[in-house]
């Protein structure tokens, strides 16, 4: 069988250029007569090239497990779509399957022998859910997305540093010359660490200041109505902040409607300011301005980080905080003189 060598022979030429030149390399450069040369030793010895067997990329099975209740609405839920838009984004050109597992489909794994290379857990869950979550699923190949992560010296981290964002936030409220600044909210997990409290940052940071006003501060439950009983409950006190601090955005969504209904004028009586960037903020009146949490990078850089974990580049847990920034809209203003 004619070989590579016996061509580059035959034409007087390197074995390194007859191949470069049979295989169309773009990047080199030869004389017509060298390769009319080639081509010549190659009819005359009748050499055909080995053709390089296609091997298919291997595919990878990634668990993609959260609460039960993370996709049932695209308002309230916001946060957790704009997530698993960029993890199957990344999946596709990572030949990565994901595997959608809300936390009571956990149990179907070990009747139907199930297994996968990795997982990606979405979302703040309780110490408790991890638990539950490690008896199913035995990979070591694990990243967390959010704040709590029980388990941070096995398993990876995307997140957002807290503080900061808090701080950005209170920090372009003052710009805007407000000092009368409430927070309202949803109720935080009691597994948070109080440095990934918005509550807490906020109380921090007002005390620091001696501008805290302790009835300015309401946490109750999630969703857009929620938001609107929140603000009714602000609205019952004889005296009301300038501006408010919604710690994430649907039920900041909720809070503007309960002003408007109660004949408040946002911005012109109130500022409200969101948290979390969701899409939805910008289509309510006026647009919401809010701290944008980047998470459609957080769920690419996800894919990216339990890769690394399967083949083995890396051994030792990470954590990877993505950065954040403030959108304006409308809802904010000067605080009037």
């Amino acid at each position: 069988m004619v070989k590579l060598e016996d061509v580059a022979r035959k034409a007087g030429i390197s074995k390194t250029t007859v191949s470069r030149v049979l295989n169309n390399d773009k990047t080199i450069t030869v004389t017509d007569e060298t390769r009319e040369k080639i081509l010549a030793a190659v009819e005359e010895l009748g050499y055909k090239p080995l053709r390089k067997k296609r091997t298919k990329p291997k595919q990878y099975h990634v668990a993609m497990i959260h609460n039960n209740e993370a996709f049932k609405s695209t308002v309230d839920r916001a946060f957790y779509f704009s997530i698993r838009n960029g993890l199957e984004h990344m999946a596709l050109k990572k030949n990565v399957t994901i595997v959608s597992l809300p936390l009571d489909h956990l149990t179907t794994i070990s009747t139907t022998n199930t297994t996968f290379d990795g997982a990606i857990i979405l979302g703040n869950l309780s110490k408790d859910e991890h638990d539950f979550i490690r008896e199913y699923i035995h990979s070591q190949h694990v990243v967390v997305i959010g704040l709590a992560n029980p388990y941070a010296d096995q398993y990876d981290h995307i997140s957002f540093n807290t503080r900061q964002a808090v701080y950005k936030v209170l920090n372009y409220l003052r710009e805007l010359d407000h000092e009368q600044i409430g927070c309202l909210g949803a109720e935080e997990s009691s597994d948070l660490l109080n440095t990934d409290s918005r509550k807490w940052h906020f109380t921090n940071y007002m005390k620091a200041l001696d501008l805290y006003h302790e009835d300015w501060v309401i946490f109750g439950d999630k969703g857009i109505e929620a938001g609107q009983e929140i603000a009714k409950k602000l609205l019952e006190l004889e005296e009301i902040p300038t501006a408010l601090f919604v710690a994430n955005d649907p039920t900041a969504i909720g809070v503007v409607q309960a002003l408007q209904d109660a004949g408040l004028k946002v911005p012109e009586d109130m500022s409200v300011i969101g948290f979390n960037g969701d899409y939805t903020t910008e289509y309510i009146y006026p647009p919401l301005s809010t701290l944008k949490v980047n998470t459609n990078e957080m769920g690419q850089e996800a894919i990216i980080t339990v890769l690394e974990r399967i083949k083995g580049y890396r051994k030792l847990a990470k954590k990877v905080e993505i950065a954040t920034h403030i959108i304006e809209r409308k809802s904010c203003a000067p605080m009037k003189k």
